[in-house]
C-alpha cells in the first residue's frame, strides 16, 4: 500500500518535531558531556530563537539586517519595564515585549525596504543605533543608561516563580513553538515566494507578485521572533543591558547565522549553541578565545559557506559515494558455482 505523500510528509514533520522536543528535554545534560554546564542551555534556546527568526530574513529571502539588536534589545526593555513597574506576570511581560518588537520591526521595515543591498543593511544598522544611543542618554530615566535595567523582580506563571528549571521549561515550550511555526512558514508557498525573491526578485516582480509586501512581511516575522527572544531574556536575567542594542548584538547574530548554515533553520541555532559554547567554555580554558572564534568564524565564510549544515551534508555525501564504490561480497551460491566449473 503506497500512503499518499502528504501523509508522509505528516509523519515525517511528526518525527522531525518529535526529535526536537527530545533534544530541548536533554540539552541542559547534553551540554555536560561536552564540557559545558547546565545552566548554558537556556541562553542558547534564547539566542537560537533570535537566529531562528533572523534565517526567515536572511536565509530565506536573502535580506541581511545589521539592526537586529534593536528588536532582541527593544523586547526586552518592554519585558523588563513591564515585570518592574506593572506586574510580575510573565505571560503580560513576553506579550508586551513581543508587540514592541514586531512594531518597531514593522516602523524599521517600512523606512529601510525602500533601499536594497548594502543600503538596506546600513540603513538597519543606523536606525539601531538611533535607539541605543536613545536608550543610553535621552531615555535613560526609563532605561538605566550605562547601568541598563536593574531590579527587575522575577517573573511569575500561575503563581510558580519563574526560576531555574521552570522559567527552562516555558522558553523550551516557546523555542518548540517557535521551530514549529517556522517550519510551516518555510513550507507553506509564502516560503516558496520567499526563496524566489533570494534567487531572482527581478523575475518574481515580472510575474506581478509585489516582493516589497513578501519582504515586509518577513521582516516583521523576524521582528517578532527578536521581541518574544528578548522578552524572555529579560526575564531569564532579570536584567537588560544597554549593549543589548548595541551593533554587537547583530554583528553576533549574523555569525551564529553563518557558521550554523543560512536557509536551513536549524543550521543557525546550532551555531548560536557553537559561539555561545566558544563564550562560555572555551574562554574559561584559553585566553585568546577571541582569536579562536575570529578564525572558525573566518574558515566557515572561505570554505564552508553553508556552515555546519553544508559540512554535515558534504560528509554524508562522501559516505554515500564510499558505499556505493563497495564491490558486491559474492553470495555462497556464486562462489560453489565458480568452484563446480574450475573442478569440470
Amino acid at each position: 500500500m503506497i500512503t499518499p505523500f502528504g501523509a508522509r510528509s505528516r509523519y515525517r514533520e511528526f518525527w522531525i518535531m518529535s526529535g526536537v522536543a527530545a533534544v530541548l528535554a536533554a540539552l541542559p545534560w547534553l551540554l555536560t558531556l561536552i564540557g559545558g554546564y547546565t545552566e548554558l542551555a537556556t541562553p542558547i534556546l534564547l539566542w537560537g530563537m533570535f537566529a531562528l527568526g533572523f534565517d526567515i530574513l536572511l536565509g530565506f529571502t536573502g535580506l541581511l539586517s545589521f539592526g537586529h539588536a534593536a528588536f532582541w534589545g527593544l523586547g526586552g526593555y518592554a519585558s523588563g519595564m513591564i515585570l518592574l513597574r506593572v506586574s510580575n506576570d510573565l505571560l503580560l511581560a513576553v506579550a508586551a515585549g513581543t508587540v514592541v518588537g514586531g512594531a518597531a520591526s514593522a516602523l524599521l521595515g517600512y523606512l529601510t525596504l525602500r533601499r536594497r543591498g548594502i543600503y538596506f543593511s546600513i540603513l538597519t544598522l543606523a536606525f539601531a543605533e538611533m535607539f541605543y544611543y536613545a536608550a543610553l542618554a535621552p531615555l535613560q530615566d526609563w532605561t538605566g543608561g550605562d547601568n541598563g535595567l536593574t531590579g527587575i523582580p522575577a517573573a511569575q506563571l500561575f503563581g510558580i516563580a519563574m526560576k531555574g528549571w521552570p522559567i527552562y521549561a516555558v522558553i523550551a515550550a516557546a523555542t518548540f513553538a517557535g521551530i514549529y511555526v517556522a517550519r510551516r512558514i518555510a513550507r507553506s508557498p509564502y516560503g516558496l515566494i520567499l526563496r524566489a525573491i533570494k534567487a531572482n526578485e527581478t523575475r518574481v516582480a515580472s510575474t506581478g507578485i509585489h516582493t516589497r509586501h513578501y519582504k515586509f512581511a518577513a521582516f516583521v516575522i523576524s521582528g517578532l521572533y527578536a521581541g518574544l527572544a528578548g522578552a524572555l531574556s529579560a526575564a531569564y536575567q532579570t536584567y537588560v543591558p544597554t549593549d543589548a542594542l548595541h551593533w554587537t548584538t547583530s554583528g553576533q547574530l549574523v555569525m551564529m547565522a553563518v557558521i550554523g548554515g543560512t536557509g536551513t533553520l536549524f543550521g543557525p541555532m546550532l551555531g548560536a549553541g557553537i559561539v555561545l559554547y566558544l563564550q562560555n567554555v572555551l574562554s574559561a580554558t584559553i585566553p585568546q578565545w577571541l582569536l579562536v572564534q575570529g578564525l572558525i568564524f573566518m574558515a566557515f565564510v572561505v570554505f564552508l559557506p553553508g556552515g555546519v549544515v553544508e559540512a554535515g551534508r558534504r560528509l554524508a555525501r562522501a559516505l554515500s559515494r564510499g558505499r556505493k564504490r563497495q564491490p558486491p561480497v559474492p553470495d555462497a551460491a556464486s562462489v560453489k558455482g565458480v568452484g563446480s566449473v574450475h573442478a569440470d
